[in-house]
């Protein structure tokens, strides 16, 4: 019974969003109304006309402009419902199908749009009578409204019905305006002679108008006027739920009978468990359309993962104002991000802070749930849904994960033993630490943008943001803390005032403790003052910590308005001047971002300290300023070769994905989003070393045997990688080529690729060259008949054709010959992958499946190529140094015997 009710209120709320949207019907209702009842009294003449009111007999003598205006009243109310609920049937009935079809029911649906129905009705006939209120004084205000509110219901129905039947916008526009005017047109005495006649009772509107004209001129009750109008209303609501049952059945039968989808067996149904997941996708969506918003800009869709991540959000909104604040100032793409990680270190700390439980099991639950966060890191997966969350943002945004040890083993620490700060620079210490919890570099390479820059000054000032955020929340949480045993202050300010934590724990605090929070108050707004030359060269970022300073700044006022009494709750409300504060930010915020990316490129790039300028910076660029590559996790570097030894092309053959999958009970599809982190990783890795040109081979023409489900994800993944816009390899100096042929792809999707290539053509860093759908006979043979139409053409002689002709014609002739080939999954074949470019190349076949490999491994194999010894078919010496050619070694230890 629940989950009937709670699917009914998610499609209620849909609706009621639907009309709420709908800016033209709210324009009307504000202005077509009172305009209408207006122009009618001060327009139409206040002569009395004779009115035959035959709901009760009576024979009346109005005024003209009165009865104008109850009239105006019901063709208003009738053309403004029809047309709400003909533009949410119109618009939405597509979506109503997609909704039938993947599980939801139908009555659900039908008793939504009645409700919606009924309550818009009711506030547009509430509305128009308080109107006619200002002009006239009806004798019962109440049947006034009723009638409005009736004829409201019938004409919206009859609104479901046109935007059901009719296949244009215009063409229901006009049915519902023609059949409304020409109803109450005929009704009207002043404007038909025909109004008396026995006909009129069967238009749509005759029990409204004649229940109206009683309630404003008589006060004889006439319920059965309201019945015959009820009538109407039940008769078009009939017609209205036949065509919507007849819809949406025809078009469910249509996809059984048709499925669609490469692979899918004729007549095959799809399977209950897609169907289920989609309808738990579409539901989400109903229910939180502006967070729904949130996700999709953030790629994220399976439901589980959104679940956990709305765990994260209600976590963060528990905390306090504050830190439900700053999530809401960054970029929606980046929200997930910032609740997941918030809410793993508020979760953590809520452990190692547990009442009541001691020391060591504080410590037990803590090392817990750190050591099950550190293993679903590593394979990517948790059932737990925070946790599922939290993994998903460290994958998806590319986090340093290695941060996660360091600040488990903080916490730990602090479970076993609270710590204790005897100054000032313990205190620092121990704030600065977990700023954010995976690191603050990562957080500020993921702000930024065309134009923007963040500076070293920028990096002090948001220190000096932490720190009053940290010591805001230690005066915040006061007397929480005092009644545990402990004050997270330095010792020498609690010394220099006397104050114990028996002064803290009854909360109402003597002179010695109000001296103490107003001067740490004051401290904390020294340092607000510092924060706020955060920025300088990033405009929306400046703007969003101006907003986060003025909350704090109205937390500190709260404070000094009663430090005598410390609050007990730990997370105070915000009020209302503090949600206004927000809102207004929020607005500048997104003022800012619209200005910055119409402004373009303005600021020259400004490296953080300790980090290294990428290579190629300067290069032109489409999209602004470019970043240096993402440090390894585990904090690696690069080795240093002699600069004659680096191979000049790399390439690398990604296998092992799916075998890594099976290993884990995960999805193949899951196996190459896996594997789509190791490609980002391989390409910084890449960019550290100074490697010039580096092939992946991601889809052969050989694989579309697989299943449509795995290249389906193939395919999504390969367009969401080479996306110039959301993935971040294209904000480093990475070029992208495309080796391969555009048949039986979209051109949607080669137009995608395509566009990327485009847009990284000036770029002069590393060359990614990403061979889909690509085959190297499929490429050999290419080239062989652009030869032969040469020749035919008379334009070359066969015997004039040399291996500089064939090299020419292949996708990419401008790479160079491959120096080296890696290839994973211990496989030790090359599958038709750049054969003629990889005829002297160096192979390296590692036991790695590709999701587990990383820049280290890519390393590895670039030192092993120094050691070789290269000779092109020539003989010499041991250790003779051929033209081109690496240093020699006697072996390579990497996964195959030396050459010699």
């Amino acid at each position: 019974m629940r989950r009937h009710a709670d699917l009914l209120l998610t499609a209620v709320r849909y609706d009621l969003t639907e009309h709420a949207r709908n800016r033209f019907a709210t324009v009307l209702v504000l202005f077509y109304v009172p305009t209408w009842i207006t122009l009618a009294h001060l327009a139409v003449p206040r002569r009395s006309v004779p009115f035959e009111l035959k709901a009760t007999g009576e024979s009346l003598s109005t005024a003209g402009n009165e009865l104008t205006g109850i009239s105006g009243a019901i063709n208003a109310v009738t053309l403004i419902t029809g047309f709400m609920m003909f533009a949410a049937t119109f618009a939405g009935g597509s979506f109503d199908r997609r909704l039938v079809l993947a599980g939801y029911p139908r009555t659900h649906l039908v008793l939504a749009k009645t409700t919606s129905l009924a309550l818009a009705s009711a506030l547009v006939s509430a509305y128009a009578t308080a109107f006619i209120c200002l002009f006239s004084s009806p004798r019962q205000p109440l049947l006034l409204a009723a009638a409005l509110c009736c004829a409201g219901l019938t004409y919206g129905a009859l609104g479901v019905v046109f935007g059901s039947l009719l296949r244009r916008e215009v063409e229901g526009m006009f049915a519902i305006v023609m059949t409304s005017v020409v109803d109450n047109a005929l009704q009207n005495p002043i404007l038909s002679s025909g109004a008396d006649s026995p006909v009129m009772r069967f238009l749509p509107s005759y029990g409204a108008l004649q229940a109206g004209a009683a309630a404003g001129f008589s006060t004889t009750s006439v319920p059965d006027c309201l019945g015959i109008e009820l009538l109407w209303f039940t008769a078009a609501a009939l017609l209205a739920l036949f065509v919507f049952h007849h819809r949406t059945r025809s078009r469910l039968s249509r996809a059984v009978r048709r499925p669609s989808g490469r692979g899918r067996a004729r007549g095959a149904v799809p399977q209950p468990g897609g169907t289920a997941r989609k309808a738990r996708r579409i539901t989400s969506r109903l229910r939180h359309p502006v967070r729904s918003r949130v996700y999709r800009k953030a790629g994220i869709t399976d439901p589980d993962i959104v679940a956990g991540y709305e765990t994260c959000r209600r976590l963060v909104h528990a905390s306090g104002g504050l830190e439900a604040s700053f999530p809401q100032l960054l970029p929606a793409r980046l929200r997930p991000m910032l609740w997941a990680v918030h809410a793993y270190a508020r979760t953590v700390d809520d452990l190692s802070d547990a009442k009541g439980a001691h020391r060591d099991a504080r410590a037990a639950r803590v090392r817990a749930f750190g050591e099950a966060l550190e293993a679903e890191l590593r394979s990517g997966h948790s059932d737990d849904p925070l946790r599922a969350a939290v993994v998903h943002a460290v994958w998806a945004w590319d986090l340093p994960a290695e941060k996660v040890s360091a600040a488990n083993a903080l916490h730990r620490l602090e479970a076993q033993e609270h710590h204790r700060f005897a100054t000032w620079e313990d205190w620092h210490t121990y704030g600065d630490t977990p700023a954010f919890a995976f690191g603050l570099k990562r957080l500020i390479a993921l702000l930024a943008g065309p134009g923007l820059a963040v500076t070293p000054s920028d990096a002090e000032a948001l220190r000096s943001w932490n720190r009053a955020f940290n010591l805001l929340a230690c005066l915040r949480d006061l007397r929480e803390d005092a009644e545990n045993g402990l004050v997270k202050l330095p010792e020498t300010v609690l010394d220099r005032y006397g104050v114990t934590c028996g002064d803290l724990r009854t909360g109402q605090a003597g002179d010695h403790v109000t001296a103490m929070v107003r001067e740490l108050t004051e401290q904390v707004r020294r340092w607000l003052d510092q924060a706020g030359r955060v920025g300088a060269q990033h405009p929306p970022l400046a703007e969003a910590f101006q907003t986060l300073i003025a909350l704090q700044r109205l937390e500190l006022r709260r404070m000094e308005a009663g430090p005598r009494a410390l609050p007990r709750h730990r997370h105070p409300v915000t009020t209302l001047r503090f949600r206004g504060r927000l809102l207004y930010g929020r607005l500048r915020v997104a003022r800012a971002w619209r200005r910055c990316l119409c402004a373009g490129p303005a600021t020259p790039p400004t490296a953080l300290p300790g980090q290294r300028p990428e290579p190629g910076a300067e290069a032109p660029t489409s999209g602004g300023r470019l970043l240096p590559p993402v440090p390894h996790r585990g904090g690696a570097r690069p080795p240093s070769p002699a600069g004659h030894s680096m191979p000049r092309h790399v390439a690398v053959i990604m296998d092992g994905n799916g075998r890594w999958a099976t290993a884990r009970d995960q999805s193949r599809g899951d196996g190459h989003h896996a594997g789509r982190q190791a490609v980002r990783d391989a390409v910084y890795g890449a960019l550290e070393i100074g490697l010039a040109n580096l092939s992946l081979y991601a889809l052969s023409t050989e694989n579309w045997v697989r299943p449509a489900s795995e290249i389906e994800t193939i395919l999504r993944i390969v367009r969401d990688a080479t996306d110039l816009d959301t993935e971040e390899i294209w904000q480093r100096d990475v070029r992208l080529l495309w080796s391969g042929r555009p048949d039986g792809l979209s051109a949607d999707f080669s137009d995608s690729i395509r566009r990327t290539v485009e847009a990284t053509r000036g770029r002069t860093g590393l060359t990614v060259n990403l061979c889909f759908n690509y085959g190297g006979r499929s490429e050999i043979t290419q080239a062989a008949q652009a030869l032969a139409r040469q020749a035919v053409r008379g334009d070359l002689h066969p015997d004039q054709i040399t291996q500089r002709h064939v090299a020419r014609h292949l996708h990419q002739p401008d790479l160079p010959d491959v120096d080296l080939l890696i290839r994973t999954a211990g496989e030790q074949r090359i599958s038709n992958f750049l054969p003629w470019q990889s005829t002297y190349a160096e192979l390296i076949f590692l036991p790695t499946l590709w999701p587990d490999f990383d820049r280290t491994h890519l390393w590895q194999a670039i030192e092993t190529y120094t050691r070789r010894e290269r000779r092109f078919g020539a003989t010499g010496p041991r250790g003779a140094q051929v033209p081109g050619a690496g240093r020699t070694s006697g072996s390579d230890r990497l996964g195959e015997p030396a050459e010699g």
